[in-house]
């Protein structure tokens, strides 16, 4: 029986227990009474039950509860990641100019593009060069009381765009602006620490928080705090052969009116938005176990790859690996190499910049390239006349490169025979049961000697050897 029915009895039994009302139990009155009572609590009890379901992280439904759920944690959402690509810079007139690095250009669907490096197009030249969908932005805020952790909230319009920020204040009203510093929950920081924190809201907007005067400044009241923003939309594209427009005028050294075009060249693309509901419930989960603390390998991997959703090999490694590789050395102590890839420019920079603003003390950081080795796998097979043996080795190639393509974001760490059969029989061309059968070995290299080596797959030197059965 459900609830509201059997509140009704309950309300009707009552009623007939009581003198006064007795009479009036089988009335229409007391019936329509009964139903509205018996309503009203089964919907209460419906939003009681919800409200217990969105107390507890797999259960809860709403995006602002898991955010909450993740506030409670101090947990980060990771922050977008703009799209890449190349352009070529056509300057038609007859004197040299000069682009700066930042500039801001605009797309003809109304996006916003940044140059990555100052770039010099000499007269009637064509010079390509990169650009990111980025856009810089500034707000300022003015502290209203001197209090220990005070917090700026970001506008829910902003957060789910913002990829990177700095933080200055001016304490004296004067322009003066300083520099404070991103400090991870105040860690290693005394009283004098011109520094900050950064959490996200559960009303989806990012959040600063200033120090309480023992850990960390207090800003005092009546200072202007400005926040610099990097922001971008995250997963869009511009293809080839598109146009960008600068935002501001370009003149030449002589002040005549620039003469320049641009043309993308590369596809701008690889943009990742915002971590998004489902994947922050599930990462919520091993957050207490690393919660960028820095210390066994595996913390390095979680941690970058959460920050550059763009990386697909990561190592670290420390001087016990060290020495194992290269033999005793004093230089190898409290040093840790790093070995990142990601399919594209630039990531040496950022993520040697991401590590060293974590803070941690007794460590030096090292770069080390990652090195390539290659396999590649002899696959002889046949199928049923009723497949296009195009369409199989295509097929084929396409689920190898997935699997273990160098670029690939879904590609496996290690290679193993038997999971190559795994991602082979996965195309459906090969069933057991009709006939069809393939043989794949393994050629080359295909396990790393040492950390800092990535193992991928030579598709060019992988070519099937289909035919039909007969």
């Amino acid at each position: 029986m459900i609830l509201s029915q059997i509140v009704i009895e309950k309300f009707k039994s009552l009623i007939g227990a009581m003198e006064p009302w007795k009479s009036l139990k089988g009335s229409q009155f007391v019936q329509h009474l009964a139903i509205m009572l018996g309503w009203s609590i089964e919907d209460a009890s419906y939003k009681v039950e919800r409200a217990h379901q969105e107390g507890f992280l797999d259960t809860a439904i709403n995006r602002s509860s898991i955010l909450a759920h993740g506030e409670d944690r101090e947990y980060i959402p990771r922050k977008p990641t703009p799209g890449r690509g190349k352009a070529n810079i056509i300057n038609q007139g007859g004197f040299s100019i000069t682009l700066l690095r930042g500039m801001e250009f605009m797309s003809d669907g109304q996006n916003q593009y940044c140059l990555n490096e100052t770039t010099v197009i000499p007269a009637h030249s064509t010079v390509e060069a990169a650009f990111t969908q980025s856009w810089k932005e500034e707000i300022t805020h003015e502290i209203t009381e001197e209090k220990p952790f005070y917090e700026i909230l970001f506008g829910r319009d902003i957060s789910p765009t913002v990829m990177d920020f700095s933080v200055h204040v001016d304490e004296n009203g004067r322009g003066e602006f300083e520099l404070w510093v991103y400090n991870r929950r105040f860690f290693n920081v005394g009283a004098d620490a011109s520094c900050y924190d950064e959490f996200y809201h559960y009303t989806d907007q990012i959040g600063i928080r200033f120090g309480n005067g023992i850990f960390g400044r207090i800003p005092p009241k009546g200072a202007i705090v400005k926040i610099t923003m990097t922001r971008t939309l995250g997963d869009v594209f511009l293809l080839s052969g598109q146009t960008l427009y600068p935002i501001e005028e370009l003149t030449y050294p002589n002040g005549e009116s620039a003469s320049i075009s641009i043309e993308v060249s590369e596809t701008i693309q690889d943009g990742s938005d915002m971590e998004p509901t489902e994947e922050m419930r599930r990462n919520l989960h091993y957050w207490p176990v690393y919660d960028e603390r820095l210390i066994w390998d595996n913390d390095y991997g979680f941690f970058l790859k959460r920050r550059f959703p763009e990386v697909v090999f990561v190592k670290a490694w420390g001087e016990e690996d060290a020495e194992k590789m290269w033999g005793y050395n004093v230089e190898h102590i409290n040093k840790i190499w790093i070995a990142a890839y990601a399919p594209r420019t630039g990531i040496r920079e950022d993520v040697m910049k991401a590590i060293s603003d974590v803070p941690m003390m007794c460590r030096n950081f090292k770069w080390h390239d990652v090195e390539h080795i290659s396999f590649s796998v002899k696959i002889v097979g046949k199928v049923l006349s009723d497949r296009i043996i195009e369409d199989v080795k295509n097929d084929i190639l396409k689920t190898l490169q997935d699997a273990y393509g160098r670029d690939s974001t879904n590609r496996r760490d290690s290679v193993r025979l038997h999971e190559i059969y795994e991602c082979i029989y996965g195309t459906g061309h090969f069933d057991k049961t009709t006939g069809a059968w393939f043989e794949a070995t393994i050629e080359g290299q295909h396990q790393a000697e040492f950390i800092y080596q990535m193992v991928s797959i030579d598709i060019k030197a992988s070519a099937p050897d289909i035919t039909y059965v007969q």
